[in-house]
């Protein structure tokens, strides 16, 4: 049985092989034959020359049948010797011949694979193609349009593949340019009665595709695999995109679909592209780089769900285009911070306004749903961008804070809020292009908005400033933020503000002008504790974070940069033991330091008081310095050093006098960052005319009873009206020579009178003292005849940080003394 299955085996076998030998035989003979067939298939719709190296038959490649393999092969046009460029170059073509027809003349290619070569078209600038090799005679047109036949050049193949295979085309008249290379890459091809159905699928390198020149090109050296569904329906002359996928080397997955009308005089169309989830960076290099360097220059680096609808003719009128995206969430950042979870939804189109045919000057993206957080504090906004040449936007926000966020977004470790409310309502319009032009420092638009502050608490940690019960609204543009009502409590006062902030924007933006405010303050009732805190040594705050807030930093800088000139109202004012009304004033204050144009006010029970300064806390001294000048007029002398915790020094205190005093004073001094005068810096000029004077129990005074005139009443001395002027340089005060004229003595002394226990005064009391001087005693001053005479000469000299009365030379020795001494 086995030797019967092997005969009959054999028999089989053989006959195949005498059958195809006889088939390989008939090939060989009539490969010429073949070959010519082939060639005129092909020549039918060629203007051009066909050269092919080899030819040969391969029975068994790609399966048994009419397989053929024709290696370097190429096709050149008429012009080939001019411009020698081939329009095709392959070294190796795989053709299966379908057998259908086949011995009717009528060739068929079922399968064809184009293996390493290129494909080259071209148009010159004169207006010649090489594709004119595929222009037909006369004849042949009116040939078949007699047989009414339709059969062309791609109803002659079926299966097609690209192995290492390059296809490009150039319009030098236009700038135009295609160009890819197919890795490995199939096109399959069915025909029935009206339709002709295509897919390609394979791996593509995308040199790419210029439409515009000056735009740039789409697919820029771009690897991607395609897999594309095409129908076309000869009747209805519609060509059919169905779904497919374009995915780019980031595996980011595109959907195509469309339709192509040819049947009108106007051919439209419709493409559909969708993608899920793309990167903008992935998507960005598959754009032409006008359009990428736009996109680029926002700054957002997201995944994007994205719709784009494209309509249009096939003629130069530009297309319409519709997109939809929604972001996933992002972080942009801005000069003043960054903005973070950023969700934006919305649409563009390329006409925006129907009236106007397509294109970037009608184009416009509105968003009517971004969200998302300004550091910690939530925002949303509006946006609307029209014209995408030159882009103006439209913009409306609102930003929204409380205790529990703005903390975070200034830095706790320098801002910190306890209570209230912040929120931030704006618009702008203008453009997006140049938001800020640094170089001609301005807005190239317009932004308008207001802040409403609901009882906010806040500390500012570095200045040690502590605010509460922050009220009021805000408006504000490019230029001003104005504050018309705004209130809020230092702790101890009420403040009422109203004025304005110039430039705080632009300076944000990194502007060059000057930050400036101008305000009115009224404060009702004002318990002064300012220069505590503007004298006060800065606090080194260390940041709780890595990186500093751009805001905080800004914020920061501005505070200590900003002039404000500030003109200020107040009924009752009070420092320590100063009081005073009526308080009115303008100053400005400017890097930590204070001047004053004036400050005039009723105190020391009636006194018109008028002063004006500088104060300097800018750090250029370890100690602030303090400069006044002014004029007290009809001042209560006792009131006055009460006021001033007797000016630093106890030998003369509001306990001892009394009177009325005007004066005009010039005084420089450092401070204490506790506001205490330093001694030794002080420096001045004193004129003063003290009116109604009495000194009580002045020590210096009983010790010099002790001296003379035993039995008067120096526990109670009255003075005549004494003018004179003071010299202070240090903790000295240079008396210059004066008479006391009292009710108990005259005296005429000049000296020095120190706070460092270096005091020196000269005393000359008269022998004309020596008449009886008591209750009906008038007050004579500048009587001539009361320095006539003999005198008693005292000194008042500091002995142990005491001052003590002394008997003195007599004038002329102590004249000879100095001489002496000098």
């Amino acid at each position: 049985m086995f030797s019967k299955f092997l005969k009959i085996a054999g028999i089989l076998a053989l006959s195949g092989l005498l059958l195809f030998g006889a088939v390989e035989v008939w090939l060989n003979r009539n490969q010429e034959m073949l070959f010519r067939k082939v060639q005129e298939a092909v020549n039918e719709n060629l203007n051009g020359n066909l050269e092919i190296g080899d030819f040969k038959f391969r029975p068994f490649s790609g399966g048994f049948g009419l397989n053929f393999t024709l290696a370097n092969v190429k096709i050149t046009d008429t012009l080939y010797s001019v411009h020698k460029t081939a329009f095709l170059d392959i070294e190796l073509i795989h053709a299966a011949l379908d057998f259908n027809g086949f011995y009717k003349g009528d060739i068929k290619i079922k399968n064809l694979v184009l293996q390493n070569g290129s494909m080259r078209m071209f148009v010159r600038k004169d207006g010649y193609s090489n594709l004119s090799i595929f222009k037909s005679s006369d004849s042949t047109k009116k040939d078949k349009s007699k047989s009414g036949t339709n059969d062309g050049l791609v109803n002659k193949f079926g299966h097609v593949r690209f192995i290492n295979f390059a296809v490009s085309f150039l319009d030098s008249t236009t700038g135009k340019g295609y160009g890819a290379v197919f890795h490995d890459a199939s096109n399959h091809v069915t025909i029935t009665d009206t339709t002709t159905n295509a897919s390609f699928a394979g791996s593509i390198y995308f040199n790419g595709l210029i439409f515009k020149p000056e735009k740039g090109g789409f697919l820029m050296k771009q690897e991607t695999n395609m897999n594309l569904t095409l129908a076309y329906d000869s009747n209805e002359k519609r060509l059919t995109v169905y779904p497919s996928v374009l995915e780019n080397s980031a595996h980011d997955k595109i959907s195509i679909s469309g339709i192509f009308d040819f049947a009108d005089t106007v051919k439209t169309f419709q493409l559909n592209f969708e993608a899920k989830k793309i990167a903008v960076d992935n998507a960005l290099p598959l754009l032409p780089k006008v359009i990428r360097q736009q996109i680029d220059s926002i700054g957002i680096h997201t995944l994007v769900d994205t719709e784009v609808r494209i309509v249009g003719e096939l003629s130069p009128r530009k297309p319409r285009v519709n997109l939809h995206f929604k972001t996933d969430p992002f972080q942009y950042d801005l000069p003043v911070g960054s903005l973070r979870k950023v969700v934006a939804e919305g649409y563009y189109t390329n006409q925006g306004d129907t009236l106007k045919t397509p294109g970037p000057q009608n184009a416009r993206l509105s968003a009517p749903d971004v969200h998302g957080f300004f550091e910690t504090i939530p925002f949303k906004l509006k946006l609307v961008v029209n014209n995408f040449i030159n882009p103006s936007a439209n913009l409306d926000g609102k930003i929204t804070g409380d205790s529990t966020n703005l903390d975070q977004l200034l830095d706790p470790s320098r801002y910190r809020f306890k209570n209230g409310k912040a929120q931030i309502d704006f618009h702008f319009a203008g453009s997006l292009k140049k938001f800020y032009d640094q170089k001609r420092d301005r807005f190239n638009g317009k932004i308008n908005g207001k802040v409403s502050l609901q009882n906010i608490s806040m500390e500012y940690l570095p200045r040690q400033v502590s605010l509460k019960k922050i009220n009021g609204e805000l408006a504000f543009n490019e230029q001003a933020f104005v504050f018309p009502d705004l209130s809020f409590s230092d702790g101890q006062n009420m403040l009422f503000v109203q004025g304005k902030v110039m430039d705080l924007i632009p300076y944000l933006f990194g502007s060059p002008k000057p930050l400036r405010a101008n305000v009115n303050i009224n404060i009702p009732t004002w318990k002064l504790n300012w220069l505590e805190t503007l004298l006060a040594p800065r606090t080194n705050v260390t940041s709780q974070k890595k990186k500093k807030l751009k805001l905080a930093d800004l914020l920061d800088d501005a505070i200590d940069k900003i002039e404000i000139i500030a003109k200020l109202n107040s009924a009752q004012m009070k420092y320590k033991k100063f009081a005073a009304s009526d308080v009115k004033g303008e100053f400005t204050v400017k890097n930590n330091s204070m001047r004053i144009e004036y400050f005039v006010m009723k105190a020391f029970k009636g006194a018109r008081v008028r002063v004006s300064g500088e104060m300097d806390n800018s750090g250029s001294n370890p100690l602030p310095h303090l400069a006044l000048r002014g004029k007290v007029t009809n001042a209560d002398v006792q009131t006055l050093f009460n006021s001033f915790n007797n000016f630093g020094q106890q030998t003369i205190t509001d306990q001892n006098l009394k009177g009325r005093l005007s004066t005009e004073f010039n005084f420089e001094s450092r401070l204490s960052n506790n506001v205490k005068i330093v001694p030794a810096s002080m420096r001045g000029q004193l004129h003063i005319n003290l009116t109604n004077g009495y000194i009580n129990n002045f020590e210096p005074f009983l010790k010099m009873k002790k001296l003379v005139f035993k039995k008067r009443n120096f526990e109670s001395v009255q003075f005549a009206p004494i003018t004179t002027n003071f010299r202070l340089n240090g903790q000295e005060i240079e008396i210059e020579p004066m008479e006391i004229e009292s009710n108990v003595v005259t005296l005429f002394i000049d000296g020095v009178y120190s706070f460092a226990k270096k005091t020196d005064i000269n005393i000359e009391i008269p022998l004309s003292n020596l008449k009886k001087r008591d209750s009906t005693y008038v007050l004579d001053p500048n009587n001539p005849e009361k320095r006539e005479g003999s005198k008693i000469f005292l000194k008042a000299i500091d002995e142990n940080g005491e001052v003590n009365i002394k008997l003195a030379f007599r004038k002329k020795d102590r004249k000879d003394k100095k001489d002496k001494e000098k």
